[in-house]
């Protein structure tokens, strides 16, 4: 069975020259992008960012995948070049402003986009997107590898679109494969939450449409677009691990050898205040509905996922904000000692970075470094507990 080959293993036990792995990433506004860099410096430990073929990215990843290519220059650092000069740009850039906010805007911020923010807070997204974290150039200027999928969701379809350095669309809407925007305004859609950003709008291209086969992308005969403009959501309106692109169940995982799921999605919480007080407060309020069918999808996807790993059809880990050190050893049956927990994030970290609100401020050089490094402990202990095999040495923080 094709989901069943293993890939190879060097002589030191890690995976050696050729193995492929895929990267998907969840929403969760900046809380998210910290866990995702976390879980990215981990793997940089294990140098494994030049194995890295294939990113799927939702809201909150794809911002932070966004900022993390355009510091490197439109390219996909290796990891020497992540742990020595990316990641500590990527900490003083998230620290040093709030992407977007009632205080970052400012007096100067509503007389600047006046209008705007009541009727295209995507696009003023977009906008700060490139001013604040210096997200620039356009999806033609993508690196070729690895492939890099921004999901959002089509609000006249319903559907998972995506964008890519070569193609976007979703395969009821067809399939462009020449996409003239603005990364800056790609990630921005897959982080436009319903309501408290709303939809950006996009006016397409005219000619270049195919119809495309469901379950293989491929073109099956030119079209016309169904419509002249679409408006994207959030990529979590749809799915918020960012799986899909990477991953369906009962098949083989596409175009990598083996996936890293990091998932920085918030609990669903008790109702809170409405969208003015929310927002008020730098938060990005979603009506209670969304809130509730997002957390089911979440949960079927999850049980998917590990149901096709616990099958030995697929090889992957499941990164989840919230467990501590303490929790994945208890499920995998590892005992450590008490001065071996000593050296980690004590237990209830997890839970602080887990309720950390949902947003787009910038959090203190302090908060940055506790919700990374909760990132970095929860990859490695939960790669090094059930893919030894791929992962067999315990990384530490680096302090």
């Amino acid at each position: 069975m094709e989901g069943r080959e293993t890939p190879r293993i060097d002589s030191q036990g890690g995976p050696a020259t050729g193995f492929r792995l895929g990267l998907a990433l969840s929403g969760g506004g900046v809380r998210a992008a910290v866990f995702h860099l976390g879980v990215l410096r981990r793997l940089a430990e294990d140098d494994l960012f030049e194995s890295v073929t294939q990113i799927s990215t939702v809201s909150g990843g794809s911002l932070v995948i966004a900022a993390l290519v355009t510091n490197a220059g439109m390219q996909w650092p290796g990891s020497e070049q992540y742990r020595s000069d990316t990641y500590p740009s990527l900490r003083s850039m998230l620290t040093g402003a709030d992407l977007l906010s009632p205080r970052c805007l400012g007096w100067k911020g509503l007389l600047r986009f006046n209008l705007r923010l009541l009727s295209s807070r995507a696009m003023v997204l977009a906008d700060l997107l490139a001013e604040r974290w210096g997200v620039r150039g356009n999806l033609r200027d993508l690196p070729e590898r690895p492939v890099w999928w921004i999901n959002a969701t089509c609000v006249e379809t319903g559907k998972n679109w995506r964008f890519s350095k070569r193609e976007m669309g979703d395969w009821q809407f067809g399939r462009h494969y020449d996409p003239p925007f603005r990364l800056a305004d790609a990630a921005a859609a897959s982080a436009a939450v319903p309501y408290a950003i709303g939809a950006l709008r996009f006016e397409l291209p005219q000619q270049g449409w195919y119809r495309t086969d469901p379950a293989t992308r491929q073109p099956l005969e030119r079209r016309d677009p169904p419509h002249s403009t679409v408006h994207l959501w959030d990529g979590g309106a749809y799915e918020n691990m960012g799986l899909e692109a990477l991953f369906k169940p009962g098949k083989a995982l596409i175009e990598c050898d083996f996936l890293v799921c990091s998932d920085a999605s918030g609990p669903l919480r008790a109702p809170g205040p409405g969208p003015l007080g929310s927002l008020w407060k730098g938060h990005l309020w979603s009506p209670r509905l969304f809130d509730v069918s997002s957390d089911q999808i979440r949960a079927l996807r999850s049980r998917m996922l590990m149901r096709e790993v616990e099958s030995g059809t697929i090889r992957a880990a499941l990164i989840r904000m919230g467990n501590s050190v303490r929790d994945i050893d208890l499920r995998a049956g590892i005992r450590r000692t008490q001065v071996d927990y000593g050296q980690y994030q004590v237990d209830q970290e997890a839970t602080l970075a887990l309720l950390h609100p949902t947003d787009l401020q910038a959090p203190s050089p302090d908060l940055f470094d506790r919700i990374a490094r909760h990132g970095f402990e929860v990859a490695d202990a939960t790669l090094t507990a059930y893919s030894p095999k791929y992962f067999p040495k315990t990384r530490r923080w680096p302090v």
